[in-house]
């Protein structure tokens, strides 16, 4: 079987000028030059596919600069059908590593889509994984020339918890890791049993992971271990670190919103290192600095440069009141924000002010503050859109909202509405409503229909909807593995975003 691969003469994927096309046994077979192949197998049509581009030449570019033992390639895996199936390529892209032709025994590809995340993982995977530390000298030269450090202790690296750690250290490639089995290096570091040691140069300065006689080392638990003891009791939010807060299985979040060009400011950081000690494992506390690039950070919690300091709040929970704004901080501020943990604080939502002319219309516009005083209104049936203002689903559904809004405008029981979702969070509790959430076909007719018959979802769709539906849901499966950089973009006018429209329907009593 041939293959159509990607790569110049020289077999790099650096720049697409010169094609070549080789045979299956080619590609995978064990080259003098080359121990490893990394294959992309992609589709034309595939969004992803050409986001990871550019990525993944550059990453291929600088691979070839360090002269590494290493090759990309790139398969067309709609034309390929008997290499899609025989590696089980399900979704657009799948990145696969062959180490010394060995087919048999691919290695799919985990790490982030980027240039740099590509390198990162192509490196672990085609090293050792864990540096060997043969003397207390080489350990504490290792340990002191990294931010982050794992080290293995155990009694020998043929052993099973030295395996799973070696698995380990091949999966998180933004993390320096090291293995000993020198009783010196034992002593030097006060390790009296099989452990993992996560030094770092931060915080108490290491966390230690003891493992019992009847203790199996478990990789998932192991990988928590590391997620958790890499940060800092207080992080301060980046791009760069926003990955392991949002994986991270802590979902309570305390954050404070601060300026650092104010001394006072950053000195309350500091004092408050004894607050997020105390309620390690429960929350993270986070720092985020006005005066950082984080434009999108402040609009999505609807703070701006002058809010600063006033501000500390719980991601899903809780934020300070405009009333609290001259309040001095002191160390027990954080506490205060602890106290989510035990829900005794009253929720925030994101909320625009409300228009002027917000009910002048037939289609009333909504906003965080309006939410519940319009749409809970037990006298009425509110049809309310959810709607982004970049999303194209919703810019076809608009003229026939509005069509809808004049058809209802005289009913004294009917109110329709919508929503920026991106601007506003409406209150999700319907104490005194019936919430229906609105699946039919968006047309005006159906629902009509549906509001007609007080909220009943009609019988049947039509195949059109169901077929518009379909259409929909393989976008969003091009690849079935998600964006693993979980960065999303705020920008508008975005046709690539897809947006199923909501809408719901709440029906009073």
């Amino acid at each position: 079987m041939g293959i159509k691969a990607t790569f110049n003469c020289h077999i790099c994927y650096q720049q697409l000028i010169s094609m070549c096309t080789c045979t299956c046994a080619d590609l995978f077979q064990p080259h003098a030059k080359y121990e490893s192949v990394f294959v992309c197998a992609d589709a034309p049509w595939c969004g992803h596919c050409k986001q990871l581009e550019p990525q993944y030449a550059e990453a291929a570019g600088k691979l070839k600069a360090e002269e590494l033992a290493i090759r990309l390639a790139k398969v067309d895996a709609t034309e390929e059908r008997e290499l899609s199936d025989e590696f089980d390529v399900g979704g657009f892209p799948t990145l696969i590593l062959f180490i010394n032709g060995q087919r048999k025994q691919p290695i799919t590809y985990t790490g982030k889509r980027s240039a740099d995340g590509i390198i990162k993982w192509m490196k672990r995977r085609t090293g050792p994984g864990a540096e060997v530390l043969e003397s207390t000298k080489s350990a504490a030269q290792f340990i002191d020339a990294h931010n982050i450090t794992v080290v293995g202790f155990f009694d020998t690296l043929e052993s099973e918890a030295a395996k799973v750690f070696k698995e380990v250290a091949f999966d998180v490639t933004d993390t320096e890791f090291g293995v000993t089995t020198t009783p010196e290096v034992f002593q030097k570091y006060e390790v009296k049993t099989n452990s993992v040691v996560l030094f770092k140069k931060f915080d108490d300065g290491r966390a230690d992971f003891v493992l019992s006689e009847e203790e199996k080392l478990d990789k998932r638990n192991l990988t928590s271990f590391i997620q958790e003891n890499s940060m800092e009791l207080i992080i301060r939010f980046s791009k760069e670190n926003a990955d392991k807060i949002f994986s991270s299985k802590i979902h309570l979040h305390s954050l404070l919103f601060i300026n650092s060009t104010v001394e006072r400011e950053k000195a309350f950081v500091e004092k408050s290192w004894a607050v997020a000690k105390e309620f390690k494992g429960k929350m993270l506390f986070i720092v985020i600095d006005v005066m950082d690039d984080l434009p999108h950070v402040l609009k999505y919690f609807g703070v701006s440069k002058s809010d600063a300091p006033p501000y500390a709040s719980s991601t899903w929970t809780q934020r300070r009141s405009d009333e609290d704004k001259n309040t001095s901080f002191k160390s027990n501020s954080f506490i205060q924000a602890a106290n989510l943990s035990r829900f005794v604080v009253q929720p925030y939502y994101r909320t625009e002010e409300i228009p002027e002319d917000w009910n002048k219309g037939p289609v009333k516009v909504l906003v965080g503050k309006n939410f519940e005083s319009v749409a809970l209104d037990p006298t009425k049936n509110v049809f309310v859109e959810f709607y982004a203002p970049w999303c194209g689903h919703c810019k076809e559904l608009a003229p026939i909202w509005d069509q809808l809004g004049e058809k209802y405008a005289d009913h004294v029981d009917i109110i329709i509405a919508k929503m920026d979702a991106t601007a506003n969070e409406p209150i999700i509790s319907l104490s005194c409503c019936q919430a229906v959430d609105y699946t039919g076909k968006r047309d005006l007719e159906m629902m009509s229909k549906f509001l007609d018959d007080g909220g009943v979802m009609p019988a049947e769709e039509s195949k059109e909807d169901e077929d518009e539906e379909a259409e929909d849901e393989d976008e969003d499966k091009e690849d079935k593995e998600g964006d693993d950089s979980k960065e999303d973009d705020d920008s508008t006018g975005d046709d690539s975003k897809v947006c199923i429209v909501a809408a719901t329907f709440a029906i009073c009593q």
